[in-house]
């Protein structure tokens, strides 16, 4: 029979229908003997469609899951280059800080040393000092010298007398021109060791010695008052007795050495 292969082929190309369709008559001029062999090539395309369609999804997953693996490796090469660098840069600021620690610890130490050399010498140098003082104050003692102090506020006779006995001294005494010219050059009205308080009109001097050399101003007064040294008038005519209240400055004096300031 031969339009057999012309219905064949129009059964093939609408193979991807609906079996529906098939029974609605689409094939009623197919013989029976083609119909078995048609549906079997129509199930193969339809494998064949389903396969390659399971292909493209596998192959875009593939990509897919590809492309996380390449982000999450970007990522974490990312997030070890950051640390890299963070760590890098607290190496350096550590560094840095050992650095500074270590100059900062040299030039104390140097510091250190300077202060100990300086804290040596001072000590040296107060030992000689002493040494010296020592040899000073034997001095004094063999020959008897003096050491005077002048004050820097003023009281009476009674009370400048007082804070000299006080600090284990008294008023000076001046039995000597060279004393007289010393005490003098203080330039300074100060009360010396002489009065009449015991009996008017009888001068001594603190230690009870008569008066044997002096070194009065031309207009003194003789009643019963203290002595004090002038220095606006000549160095050898200089004396002067004023009332033992009046204030005035005063010079003590020691046989030997002892703190009066």
């Amino acid at each position: 029979m031969e339009p057999q292969p012309i219905y064949e082929n129009y059964g093939r190309k609408n193979c991807n229908k609906s079996s529906g369709k098939e029974q609605s008559g689409e094939y009623i001029y197919a013989n029976e003997e083609t119909r078995g062999p048609q549906n079997l090539s129509c199930r193969q395309t339809q494998a064949k469609t389903q396969n390659h369609k399971g292909c493209k999804c596998f192959v875009l997953s593939a990509v897919c899951l590809g492309l996380i693996c390449v982000l999450l490796a970007s990522g974490i090469i990312m997030m070890h280059a950051k640390n890299m660098a963070e760590r890098e840069e607290s190496n350096l600021r550590y560094r840095d800080v050992v650095i500074q620690s270590n100059q900062t610890t040299n030039m104390l130490q140097a510091k250190y040393n300077e202060l100990t050399a300086e804290k040596d010498r001072l000590q040296r140098s107060f030992m000689s000092l002493n040494q010296n003082l020592e040899t000073r104050v034997e001095q004094v003692k063999a020959n008897r010298w003096h050491w005077y102090f002048i004050s820097s506020e003023k009281k009476s006779w009674s009370q400048s007398r007082e804070i000299c006995r006080d600090r284990g001294g008294d008023l000076v005494i001046i039995n000597t021109e060279e004393e007289q010219r010393f005490i003098s050059s203080f330039k300074e009205r100060v009360w010396i060791g002489l009065s009449d308080i015991e009996k008017e009109g009888n001068m001594k001097w603190v230690d009870n010695s008569p008066l044997t050399k002096s070194f009065w101003s031309k207009k003194h007064r003789e009643k019963k008052d203290c002595v004090e040294v002038s220095p606006a008038k000549d160095v050898l005519k200089n004396w002067n007795v004023y009332p033992c209240s009046e204030k005035r400055k005063w010079i003590c004096e020691n046989w030997v050495w002892s703190p009066l300031a």
